[in-house]
């Protein structure tokens, strides 16, 4: 890259790297977070929030539309950007979908962008690869420019950042030049928004959608000669100027492709279906339950320390809905704790309602320290939903107790799924969003190999589209 730009230099990172400047290695991390991504999006009509987003989605197909229904529940005929909409949120309305530490979830609306494009021919499985990656590697640098602290002010990164990988990803499928994508940048950076007081509702998978929907219209508009600001990230009143509060971090840009990101931290894909701040205590509870087998009447209390900031997207001490019970520490933990497991079906109002449940929740205990995050105590550089540890006791009305301390989650890139992992998470998403699983499990296979697939959507239409719920 040859200018100070830092627009600039995003566009013609989309645009100029080389397929060739992308390793067999990095393609094959690739691989893993598209399946699961599409996992996510077969599942995501099971819940609320996807059945919601179908419905929606359904009413902007053409009037009385006889076109068939594609695999993930819309209309053929549905406007891209709509498909997109739709994709992304579904992929996201579980919470199940992939994580990366400051970044939010970053597949779920690069995905959902590429496969809503208008296609003349059928979509090259290595194709769609090389864009995904480059629309996964933005979000992460952009993420990292905007810096943490546009977090703790409230805003949700998944739609901020997510966004601009979506637009780059899309523009590099259309075959836009660095000039058009520089536009696309502009249309996409006045479209950004979400903010984290909607979590625990629908609309928080909603802002995977839009940044997904973002992505599309940014580079479609950019295509037929709409205009923008093309400098849209650079200097006063820009992008990262406002969204940063003044404290951005510019030079993440310099770091496109250097390392990548696939590579380096890596990516997170979820073993439980939550907020990732919940995970690395599942896992504690899990262990200490698994050689002690505390009984719920034998229980005094599951105390949490948690680090600095961790439990900033944990907004809900007591949650009445399943949705809310996603971004609940005391509900997470207490199902951990009672249930042995943190499945899908967790997650229901009826689930979070127990008394039970309820009465394990009233025993657990969560504050924050800074000797958790010794790194960062006061998490001026730090990520909410990792970095740091977390320490989980469990005592018992005889004087026992037990404390497990973890620093990193299972599905983490220091405790990656297996192969076999990813199998079974996809053969249950494949159960709860309706699909048949021989030919879904099929079409995982086929992904394994999705440098050789000649017809991605050929492949995906496999899937089936859910009936009507």
């Amino acid at each position: 890259m040859t200018t100070e730009s830092l627009t600039a230099k995003v566009a013609e990172f989309a645009i100029e790297t080389p397929a060739s400047a992308m390793s067999e290695e990095l393609r094959e991390l690739a691989i893993r977070p598209v399946i699961d991504t599409i996992g996510a999006i077969a599942a995501g009509n099971s819940g609320g929030a996807g059945e919601k987003i179908l419905e929606y989605a359904r009413l902007q197909a053409m009037p009385k539309s006889t076109a068939r229904r594609i695999w993930t529940g819309v209309h053929e005929d549905t406007p891209p950007e709509i498909k997109a909409l739709a994709s992304s949120a579904l992929a996201h309305a579980l919470d199940f979908d992939d994580e990366m530490s400051g970044v939010g979830h970053p597949s779920a609306m690069v995905v959902s962008a590429l496969l809503a494009l208008p296609q003349d021919g059928p979509l090259d499985g290595k194709r769609f690869l090389e864009s995904y990656i480059i629309g996964f590697e933005t979000i992460t640098k952009v993420a990292k420019a905007i810096g943490p602290r546009h977090y703790k002010l409230g805003w949700h990164t998944t739609l901020t950042g997510g966004g601009f990988g979506a637009t780059v990803a899309a523009c590099r499928m259309l075959g836009l030049d660095v000039h058009q994508t520089r536009i696309a940048l502009g249309i996409c950076a006045t479209l950004a928004g979400g903010l984290q007081r909607n979590f625990g509702t629908m609309t928080k998978p909603l802002h995977s959608g839009l940044a997904a929907r973002n992505g599309v219209l940014s580079a479609q508009l950019a295509q037929v000669g709409f205009t923008a600001n093309d400098d849209i990230l650079d200097g006063a009143k820009s992008f990262f100027a406002l969204y940063s509060a003044d404290q951005a971090k510019p030079e993440a840009i310099d770091t496109l492709g250097n390392p990548w990101g696939l590579e380096k931290p890596g990516v997170s894909l979820k073993k439980f279906p939550c907020c990732y701040a919940t995970h690395r205590v599942i896992d504690s509870i899990f262990a200490i339950q698994a050689e002690h087998h505390v009984t719920p009447d034998q229980l005094e209390a599951i105390d949490i320390v948690a680090p600095t900031d961790a439990t900033i997207p944990l907004r809900y001490p007591s949650p009445d809905t399943g949705l809310q019970g996603k971004f609940s520490m005391p509900y997470v933990s207490s199902a951990a704790f009672l249930d042995g497991a943190i499945k899908l079906d967790t997650f229901t109002d009826e689930m979070v309602r127990r008394d039970d449940v309820r009465a394990i929740m009233a025993k657990v205990n969560v504050r924050e320290d800074p000797k958790n995050r010794p790194e960062d105590p006061t998490a001026v550089n730090s990520s909410s939903g990792t970095g740091g540890f977390f320490d989980v006791t469990i005592r018992t009305t005889s004087g026992e107790s037990w404390t497990e301390t973890r620093h990193y989650p299972t599905g983490s890139p220091k405790h990656p799924l297996s192969w076999d992992d990813s199998r079974e998470k996809f053969e249950d998403c494949l159960t709860a969003g309706g699909r048949d699983i021989a030919s879904g499990m099929e079409v995982f296979d086929t992904l394994a190999k999705l440098q050789e697939v000649t017809d991605l959507h050929a492949v995906l239409d496999r899937l089936t589209a859910p009936a009507d719920r």
